[in-house]
Order: structure tokens, then sequence, then C-alpha cells
């Protein structure tokens, strides 16, 4: 396969922040979002991608073009990629519409200001980054990345300075303009709802590894790992302890596990448990409170020092203990992969 992106062994040392070794592929139209906590390594995975941050080791190849090995690198500006910078990086001298013949010396006055009004900002053609709003101005950095028609298109946390009210129209606008250009997009975010909004595939990242890459649908419905699970999905990721061989215990009773009992936790979705009377010998847990829900209420309680999340059918008080259910069976997952650890 013909693949946009390509990386092997990457491995960029930043002082005492390590990135990688990372491998993965992104196809030719992909949208792929970069996800995981600060400091997990997503901006440097970017950077280096770009060649703005220098690796290490290991192969990049860009619709198959070496762009960095071991023997050398392409400089950024020869990769074909276009980036998109969180704080919009815009020259301050610059007009709007010098910002994008600047980045494509070929294109003439009338090209500049077509690009700019298919943005949504034909209006700040003459206008510097001190006259625009937020959201104009990360316009602008979409736009100027765009207009040197790259092979690739890598955003940085594009939306951080950007109004809630704005954000949906900017994804939009980046599908619509990707799609148009059949050019992959990674996006690096923080966001689980605006990598969902933007991408088909998501790269999830903890501790400058990739925890687990693939369909964004797959991740949110069978994640692999506890922490996939926990950063996208919201779920609660209790202890288990080792029981007997190719077993754990877990609070709601053993199931078979594979791995160590200290990798794996107990992986509870929203949705998966009812918040009922103490009548059985299900665990117990002490409610924190209760709002309505669909068909009744939401609890939030307190089981083994976490907050977990369950379904009601009456409000139930602060404080009053519930006996907790699983709705689906058991689900035991290694917190992380294994070389991610």
């Amino acid at each position: 396969m013909n693949y946009a992106v390509e990386a092997e062994g990457l491995q960029c040392d930043k002082g005492s922040f390590r990135l990688g070794p990372c491998s993965f592929a992104v196809g030719p139209r992909a949208r792929v979002a970069i996800v995981g906590p600060s400091g997990s390594g997503k901006s440097t995975l970017l950077r280096c991608l770009a060649g703005l941050d220098r690796a290490n080791k290991g192969v990049i190849r860009v619709h198959g073009q070496v762009v960095r090995d071991d023997h050398g690198a392409m400089s950024p500006d020869r990769r074909g990629l276009g980036f998109v910078f969180q704080d919009g990086a815009l020259w301050p001298h610059m007009t709007a519409s010098q910002h994008l013949r600047f980045a494509a010396p070929g294109l003439s006055q009338e090209q500049s200001c077509a690009m700019l009004s298919r943005g949504g900002i034909g209006h700040v053609a003459d206008r510097r980054p001190a006259e625009m709003s937020g959201g104009e101005a990360q316009r602008l950095g979409l736009m100027r990345a765009l207009a040197a028609e790259p092979r690739v298109l890598l955003l940085d946390e594009p939306l951080r300075s950007v109004d809630v009210h704005q954000r949906d129209a900017l994804v939009l606008l980046v599908r619509e303009l990707a799609d148009e250009r059949g050019i992959a997009t990674i996006l690096v975010t923080h966001d689980r709802d605006e990598a969902l909004a933007l991408a088909d595939e998501i790269l999830v990242m903890h501790g400058g590894r990739i925890v687990e890459h693939g369909p964004a649908t797959t991740l949110l419905q069978s994640p692999g790992t506890a922490f996939a699970a926990a950063f996208l999905g919201g779920a609660a990721c209790l202890p288990v302890d080792a029981s007997r061989d190719g077993f754990v215990a877990t609070a709601f009773g053993e199931t078979n596990a594979r791995g160590e009992a200290k990798m794996l936790r107990l992986v509870l979705m929203p949705g998966d448990l009812i918040a009922v009377p103490p009548s059985g010998d299900g665990p117990r847990a002490r409610a924190i409170a209760s709002v309505p829900h669909e068909d009744g209420y939401r609890i939030r309680a307190a089981l083994l020092g976490q907050i977990v999340l369950a379904q009601a059918a009456t409000c139930i008080r602060p404080g009053e203990e519930v006996e907790l259910r699983l709705r689906r069976p058991l689900r035991v997952l290694p917190w992380t992969t294994a070389n991610a650890q």
C-alpha cells in the first residue's frame, strides 16, 4: 500500500523525555488524530514527522520517499508537509494575502484572495494578524499551510485558542479542504470530541509510546487497553488481584484474563453499571451525586477509591449506600500495551 506517512522505530530524546520507539502508518487519504494526556509525546511526534524536532533514530517516509533515516534527514521545507501550529505562528508584518503568497510564491493576488474566501476569511485579505480574531488567525494558518499544496497536512492542536462556538465550523472546514485535495491529515489534540469529529483513525499515546492505533469506532467500542478505555471512553479502571492460574479476582467476581494481575484493570464504561438498594452480594458503594438521566438517574459513586457511574431507577441521596450490578460481562484489559509500559 502507498502510505502517506510511515514511521519505523522513530525515537527522539528531549532532555529527560524520550519519545518512542514509535512505528505506525497513515493511509493516503486518512484522517488520523493523535491523542493522549499532556506530556505523552503527541506534539513531539508530529514535529519529528515535520522535521521541526530532530529524531535520534528511525525512518520516516512520506508517500514512499525517505525523508529521515539514520544516514540523514531532509529539511522541513522539502518534505511536502503542511504544518498548522497551535499558536498560529503568523508573521505580524504580513497581511493575510501576503502570508499565502509567501508560502506559495507562484500564487497571484487574485488566487490568494480566492483561497482566503474558500476558508471563510476573504474579508481579512488586507489585514495583519493583530487585526484578526483568534478564529480568523487560525483559519489563516490553515490556508497558509494548504497554499503550498502539501502532500500531508499536520495540525498541532489548532483549535486550542479558538472559541468553542467556532470549533465545529473549523473542524468541518479542515475535513472539507483535505478531502477536496485528497490528502491525509494528522491532528494532535487532547480533546476527545475534537478527535472524533475530525478523525476516522485514532492513535493513542502514553509516556512517549503508542498504546493503540486503529479505527475510531473500534477503539471506542472495543478498546484493547484500559488506558484507551479511560481516555477515550471515560471508563473507570479498577485494580484486580491474582486468583488462580489464568484467573483474576475483581470486585464483581472472578474472570479469566491474560497477563500479570498488577498490569490488568477491570474496565467499567459509563452505562455498564446499575445501582440498586442493597439486597444481594454485589459490591457496595457510597453515592456521591445523583442527577436526572435517561430512564432514571445517573449516580456517581465511590468504589475502591475510584469514581464510577451507574444508572439508577430512582434518585439516591449523597452518602447513601447502593449495590452495584454489571449490565455486561466482566471486561479486564491490560493498562497499556507491553511496549508502552
